[in-house]
């Protein structure tokens, strides 16, 4: 079944690198797509990270990143990273199961598109962080 993004995924994703636009479109085009995704964050503020950066420090919650306002892939305009989650029966899941599902497809279609010459660089997954796992953090490095 195609999926398609709703009116504030598109607006998040068209915040992010021009490749990763192209990324996440193709990923949900893909027939072979395991599951519907939501784009949860693409470009975000400085004010916005310290917010975030704050959670489960000086803020009630639990720590949702490392990265320092300044210092997240996020932070740049057009940001060199994305926050993409599976959207499950309406909702956004946080079960890794759907995380280890979703990004081998992710991958593949980044491959495919790396060898079509639409995109460069290295894709980053930090769902396999050794230091800190972020399911739906999809980055990109030159």
């Amino acid at each position: 079944m195609p999926y398609r993004y709703g009116r504030t995924s598109q607006q998040r994703l068209s915040t992010a690198h021009e490749y990763l636009q192209r990324l996440f479109v193709a990923v949900l085009e893909d027939p072979e797509c395991p599951c519907d995704v939501t784009i949860l964050c693409g470009h975000r503020t400085l004010e916005e990270q310290a917010e975030l950066y704050a959670q489960g420090r000086t803020k009630p919650g639990k720590i949702v990143t490392r990265a320092k306002p300044g210092q997240s892939r996020h932070n740049t305009y057009p940001s060199m990273a994305v926050d993409a989650a599976p959207y499950i029966a309406g909702d956004v899941s946080w079960d890794w199961d759907w995380y280890n599902k979703l990004a081998p497809h992710i991958k593949a279609v980044w491959s495919r598109l790396k060898a079509e010459g639409k995109v460069a660089g290295e894709l980053q997954w930090l769902g396999e962080s050794k230091s800190f796992r972020e399911g739906p953090h999809w980055q990109l490095n030159f």
